[in-house]
């Protein structure tokens, strides 16, 4: 992977920096406001990153941008660009571990904001056919009943964005062409139509040139090729190492088996030569119930 193909704008280092920059607030509000379809009225950033101060061996899925919308709703924005096959349960983990530490000491539930978790993927999760899917937890019987609104869910997946949309109209195609960085032509309509996407080139073409964002990024890359080199691995040694316990755990289960097999079969000779049940369980470890069953069964 090349350099320009890394640092594009749905790059996690390079998103954050950009969109929590401050002045930027308006941009966030305009995808905020598209993507969800809310009013946003007041919106609050979480501090921009110092890049200077970031450490590199952050958990990288903590690159995630944390927006007040309203004073109300909790926005959590996060980029992913590799597919490790759990994103419903990291995105479901990553709300409730929000939730759980948004109450003050003290404060009731109803002081818990409304979570709304917007994961824009480089890769497709879903069945579905639409790019932007939002969830919301319903009566599994009254499929119009919602249960919890406290919480939502949206997922949009960029390669099936790529695909159906040619023509960016609205701001949120626009906002997508933009950070998704793959098509010049849908880029540059973007560019054209929206004067926040046009500022937001700006900033990107800064960003990019900035040598410590580079070099973050490229250590960043590196750790996320490790952890990945280390989990397949592990996983190997995992593999191995179940099953020379597996191997082992059989051999104990197959001899336990068979001495219980010959211990049976000692009883029941045992019982044939009439010898009295309290005998039998004391040489072969059966109890009573198990000896009148054998009895049964030989009558």
């Amino acid at each position: 992977m090349t350099k320009q193909e890394i640092l594009k704008p749905k790059n996690d280092v390079i998103f954050k920096n950009l969109f929590s920059k401050n002045g930027n607030e308006e941009m966030l509000a305009e995808i905020i406001e598209e993507g969800l379809k809310i009013k946003v009225e007041e919106i609050e950033v979480e501090k921009e990153v110092e890049l200077s101060k970031m450490h590199v061996n952050e958990k990288y899925g903590r690159l995630d941008l944390r927006v007040i919308v309203n004073k109300n709703i909790m926005v959590i924005i996060e980029m992913q660009r590799t597919d490790n096959c759990n994103m419903t349960k990291r995105a479901l983990f990553y709300a409730g571990k929000i939730i759980g530490s948004s109450l003050k000491s003290k404060e009731t539930y109803d002081n818990i904001k409304d979570i709304y978790m917007i994961s824009i993927l480089n890769y497709n999760i879903l069945e579905t056919e639409e790019y932007s899917t939002d969830t919301v937890i319903v009566d599994s019987k009254y499929r119009k009943y919602i249960i919890i609104e406290g919480i939502k869910f949206y997922f949009i997946e960029l390669p099936k964005f790529r695909k159906q949309v040619k023509d960016p109209k609205t701001k949120l195609e626009q906002w997508l062409a933009f950070i998704d960085y793959e098509s010049e032509e849908m880029l540059n309509m973007a560019i054209a139509r929206n004067k926040l996407v046009e500022k937001a080139q700006k900033d990107y073409e800064y960003l990019t040139g900035d040598a410590a964002t580079r070099r973050l990024e490229e250590l960043r890359e590196k750790a996320i090729y490790d952890e990945y080199f280390a989990y397949e691995r592990g996983e190997e040694i995992g593999i191995e190492k179940g099953e020379a316990r597996g191997k082992i755990i059989g051999e104990k289960h197959g001899k336990i088996i068979g001495e219980r097999e010959g211990r049976i079969k000692t009883a029941i000779e045992m019982i044939k030569d009439n010898v009295n049940l309290e005998t039998i369980a004391k040489y072969t470890g059966l109890n009573e119930k198990e000896l009148e069953e054998l009895v049964l069964e030989k009558v």
